[in-house]
């Protein structure tokens, strides 16, 4: 009987757990726990080997061959998570000792972005191609490298971290994620409340709404040179697109397509949905 490995996907507003098989499939339906900024190391310690039993049950007598954990930040080998700021209280703890000591298992960490990445280039939208990069659209934006077949950490962990790239003075994160949709729409004049969030904009541009028409176009503008910066750096074969805001894709496809169709490098739109997350974390442990 062939092995399961464990795929966990820790975001700042939820825990998603699965067994995957070797070939890069689920072996379980996909866990969840919420998360937020009081989900605390003991938590997660208690939720890992919750969740986990479940799987266990689930997929039966199966061996367990590893767990992997994609997290929203940046572990450099085995030192503590630094840049999560939606996991205030996780921030600094050495999530791969901590796994490892609970799990009693195999255990390897990774920024949650490059598993996107690496399940997309495996099993998904990239598969067959060597130089890949993902880009994760929601409430930031993250960005995975792989070269060679090979995820791309850099010197310090920072291969990636495209929130750095500066956009009309700002962080490209500030018009290239969830808020700023909503900022984009309320410039264009839209009725932009505060609980108006990105898919509301988009229920409403499909409705003809001028003003949110207009926020996804600027939208698609601005991930094109998004794009553009991470083809000029980096030469892709493909940029793969996914996040929840990927759902959107039909209002900002056009713009974004528009400007980068002269470059040969392939904008593909995710194909594992949810449970990339999961997939990808779980393939830092299957040997190709």
């Amino acid at each position: 009987m062939e092995p399961y490995f464990l795929g966990v996907d820790l975001g700042g507003t939820q825990m998603r757990m699965a067994a995957v098989t070797p070939r890069g499939g689920l072996a379980s339906e996909v866990r969840a726990v919420r998360t937020g900024a009081g989900f605390s190391p003991a938590d997660l310690q208690a939720e890992l080997l919750r969740l986990s039993r479940e799987v266990a049950r689930e997929v039966g007598g199966q061996t367990l061959g590893g767990l992997g954990l994609g997290v929203a930040g940046v572990v450099v080998d085995d030192g503590p998570l630094t840049q999560s700021p939606h996991l205030p209280r996780i921030e600094g703890t050495k999530v791969q000792a901590l796994a490892r000591d609970t799990m009693r298992c195999a255990v390897a960490v990774e920024n949650d972005a490059r598993c996107f990445t690496l399940a997309e280039a495996r099993y998904g939208a990239g598969r067959g191609a060597a130089d890949v990069c993902g880009l994760v659209l929601g409430t930031g934006v993250g960005c995975g490298v792989m070269i060679g077949g090979r995820l791309h950490r850099g010197a310090g962990a920072q291969a990636g971290e495209v929130y750095h790239i500066q956009l009309r003075g700002q962080s490209v994160e500030h018009f290239v994620a969830g808020a700023g949709i909503v900022r984009g729409y309320a410039a264009a004049g839209g009725a932009a409340g505060p609980d108006v969030e990105a898919a509301e904009v988009a229920v409403r541009a499909r409705a003809g709404d001028a003003a949110a028409v207009a926020a996804w176009r600027s939208f698609g503008d601005d991930l094109a040179f998004l794009c553009e910066a991470v083809i000029a750096l980096l030469d892709p074969e493909v940029i793969v697109i996914g996040g929840s805001l990927a759902r959107a894709g039909d209002l900002f496809r056009p713009a974004l397509l528009a400007r980068t169709a002269k470059h040969a490098t392939r904008i593909a739109d995710a194909e594992l949905g949810s449970a990339a997350g999961v997939i990808g974390a779980a393939a830092l442990n299957i040997a190709l």
